[in-house]
């Protein structure tokens, strides 16, 4: 007689055959154990919340920057002595990056390459350091997610009051405190008005910033807590997203967040479709390629300018991208750093495209670093076998539904200091992916074991006692 038994829900049933088949596993809610919001990255995300600048000395510092210029050399110290694990392709690339854009700096604008330089460096390498280094297991990913959350939360009264008002409350706050300062109020009453509103830079310095803040949340709330709390708090909580992508009333964080809700969408559709992710890419490269053809723009152009909420945006995205260019080929190695670059006399000085933009200033090989860094631990994320459930698939699924959308952001806006910073965290946050044990992932409740009815077996078991799966030699867990 053999008795089979699950581990975690303790039912038992006897069966006469010389081997007893396991019950099939009943699919149960997703669950963690409950952990803290590192101090670190708690003071991070308040810096984020509390957009507060002042000077130390001669220094122009932001308290995200402050936060980061403690944290970065001891963290990249551990990083680089494998105290935080095998090192990743893009812990090496985004230094390299990191050493390269200083010297195109030095080269082109040298009176600038420490003072820029070192921010630019901090708020690229040490925020993904700060966030390679502090979440690193999913019930740290769990709570970063509610960080930002609060965040969000406490934004979005403000927020609301500046679409109605055109007055950014927190930044105008903070800059009656005495010693410090914050953001300058981007807009006035009455000035800049989309679709009858204001735009909300919120907590932010610019209200591109505070739109591509909110949209990088949308994967995160509906996907990412998915059985982790109800259904109906993830759709309040996903609609207080939407809310603040609107309140920014920008399409170049509008667009990613629909592209999030489409590819959620086809997710759902073509559940039980194995390849639907290379039909999705097979179907995206035939359309590029038909609207290259056809169309007497490259289809990059006629993305820029359909991908807009005013024609006059469109028009100067499409001019910023062929002057860019040739910025880029005219100085294709080393860049133009932080010189004004050639340009139309009618374009301003702004260039609405991260990418564009890094590459303008650092070079080819800037540009080469910065994406390859940014893809491969995307790519090497991806490619982890976690199964099709599970809290770390949902986790992995959600995350890279933000960085697709991020990637798509940065081609149609420039950001700089805690949106930057932000960015380059939102990364890092995600490289615990790609080394997690793949049986972290699985449902716990799919574990089953065997034991022999035997009086006089060392596996043998009495009611009230629990046998440890990992005590157990054939046990087979995830």
């Amino acid at each position: 007689m053999i008795r089979s038994f699950r581990l975690t829900d303790m039912t038992f049933s006897q069966s006469p055959a010389p081997f007893a088949k396991a019950a099939p596993a009943r699919v149960k809610p997703a669950r963690l154990e409950s952990a803290r919001l590192p101090f670190a990255v708690a003071l991070y995300f308040l810096m984020i919340a509390l957009p507060i600048q002042f000077n130390l000395g001669t220094v122009f510092m932001t308290g995200v920057r402050a936060v980061l210029l403690i944290t970065t050399v001891p963290i990249a110290l551990r990083l680089f002595s494998g105290q935080l694990g095998r090192v990743l392709p893009t812990d090496v690339l985004l230094l390299i990056y990191s050493v390269w854009s200083l010297v195109t700096l030095y080269i082109n604008s040298p009176s600038q390459a420490v003072s820029y330089g070192g921010s630019y460096v901090l708020e690229v390498f040490g925020s993904y350091l700060l966030a390679r280094n502090f979440i690193r297991t999913p019930e740290q990913f769990r709570a970063m997610c509610r960080g930002l959350f609060a965040v969000l939360i406490f934004s979005l009264p403000f927020a609301i009051y500046e679409t109605q008002t055109g007055r950014a409350p927190i930044p105008i706050f903070i800059g009656k405190l005495p010693g410090i300062f914050s953001y300058g109020d981007y807009y006035g009453f009455l000035s800049g008005r989309r679709l009858g509103l204001e735009r909300a830079q919120a907590i932010f310095s610019h209200p591109i910033h505070y739109g591509v803040f909110c949209a990088s949340l949308t994967a995160l709330a509906f996907v990412a807590f998915k059985g982790l709390m109800g259904t109906s708090r993830r759709l309040v909580l996903t609609a207080l997203v939407c809310v603040g992508v609107i309140c920014s009333v920008s399409s170049g964080a509008i667009l990613p967040m629909i592209l999030q809700f489409g590819l959620i969408f086809w997710a759902w559709i073509f559940n039980r479709v194995q390849a639907r992710w290379i039909i999705l890419c097979s179907l995206f490269a035939f359309f590029y390629a038909v609207v290259d053809i056809i169309s007497n723009r490259t289809a990059i152009e006629v993305f820029l300018e359909y991908g807009t909420l005013s024609p006059q945006t469109a028009d100067a995205r499409k001019q910023i991208f062929e002057w860019g260019m040739v910025n880029v080929w005219k100085n294709p190695f080393f860049g133009i750093g932080l010189n004004d670059w050639e340009r139309a006399f009618w374009l301003s000085s702004s260039m609405d495209n991260f990418w564009l933009l890094s590459t303008v200033r650092y070079g080819i090989p800037g540009f080469l670093l910065l994406i390859t860094s940014y893809l491969l631990v995307v790519r090497a994320a991806v490619w982890r076998d976690f199964g099709d459930s599970g809290v770390i698939w949902q986790f992995r699924r959600a995350w890279v539904f933000t960085q697709v959308g991020m990637v798509l952001t940065l081609c149609t806006v420039d950001i700089w200091d805690t949106a930057l910073s932000f960015v380059f965290f939102l990364l890092g946050a995600g490289a615990w992916l790609v080394s997690v044990p793949a049986d972290t992932g699985s449902d716990p409740t799919k574990s089953a074991v065997v034991i022999p009815d035997s009086r006089y077996t060392r596996f043998s078991w009495r009611p009230g006692r629990q046998q440890p799966a990992a005590a157990l030699p054939f046990v087979r867990r995830g």
